[in-house]
């Protein structure tokens, strides 16, 4: 650090100084003003001179360009007109390149019309033993929903087996099952029928007389050709046609129907079953619907 210290001096003395730095002052003032105006002339110079270059070189590159379009071909000019059946067939026998075809079909979902066996296709489990050793038998029907995939999305058990053991067997092996191939397939509905059979032309089976059955304000006895779950009820009967004992399989959801379904039920005769010729007991089901569901 300086230490500057200020002594007096007199009036004459400080006004000489003054007049001196003012004067070194305004030379400086004029010598930087000098060499920026030298400064600003040479920067002219170099631009001009970058300019002149530039243009020169552009208008080379024009004619070279000019030139090298002259000598190439017109390019093709594009139209658009309708396109009619006439114009599509001649530009197709026209098309000379080499590309595959493409099959726009092949995209399409297919219908589906594939048989299949639900029992290996699924894998429904064989036989119980309750079945074997009661006599169980009887017919589940069910309407399938298949997706586009080919699989079991949905299904409606439309008439019993007579047995709810049967059913479930066969409805919970086809929840989700491939039924048919991997595809694109319409989606589609399907009945199938899988039939429990005891020793075919063995056994046959006991039969309801409906007639013989207490009537009832309510519930009837539904035909086998009737679609539709209703109430069913499993009897044991002797080899006599009479009614042992009786279980509800698949109930409603009034337990006043039910108990009313059991009480016809247990009142109902049949022609027993046989086997071999000789009369036996054996489980049978009678299934009934509302009097008003015809």
């Amino acid at each position: 650090m300086t230490l500057i210290i200020l002594l007096p001096m007199k009036n004459s003395l400080m006004q000489n100084l003054t007049n001196h730095l003012t004067m070194r002052l305004n030379e400086g003032q004029t010598m930087r003003r000098t060499a920026l105006c030298r400064l600003s002339q040479s920067n002219t110079k170099l631009l001009l001179r970058a300019l002149f270059n530039t243009v020169v070189s552009l208008t080379i590159i024009q004619s070279a360009a000019l030139s090298a379009i002259a000598q190439e071909p017109p390019s093709p000019r594009i139209t658009t007109s309708p396109i009619t059946a006439a114009s599509a067939a001649s530009a197709a026998s026209s098309n000379t390149l080499d590309t595959p075809a493409t099959n726009i079909a092949s995209d399409q979902p297919k219908k589906n019309d594939v048989t299949f066996d639900i029992s290996k296709t699924c894998a429904v489990p064989s036989y119980p033993k309750i079945g074997t050793r009661y006599g169980l038998h009887g017919d589940t029907i069910l309407k399938l929903k298949i997706d586009n995939a080919g699989k079991i999305d949905s299904f409606e058990l439309l008439r019993s087996s007579g047995w709810k053991a049967l059913d479930m067997l066969v409805m919970q092996a086809i929840v989700g099952c491939q039924v048919i191939p991997a595809g694109n397939w319409i989606p589609s509905e399907r009945l199938i029928r899988y039939k429990w059979v005891i020793d075919p032309g063995q056994v046959s089976t006991g039969i309801v007389d409906a007639n013989s059955c207490k009537p009832s304000e309510k519930l009837r006895v539904a035909n086998a050709k009737e679609y539709g779950l209703g109430i069913v009820i499993g009897v044991y009967i002797s080899p006599q046609g009479k009614v042992v004992d009786a279980k509800v399989q698949w109930g409603s959801d009034n337990e006043e129907l039910d108990q009313e379904a059991l009480r016809i039920a247990k009142s109902c005769e049949f022609t027993p079953a046989e086997n071999g010729g000789k009369r036996i007991g054996n489980a049978e089901s009678i299934r009934f619907l509302l009097k008003n569901d015809r």
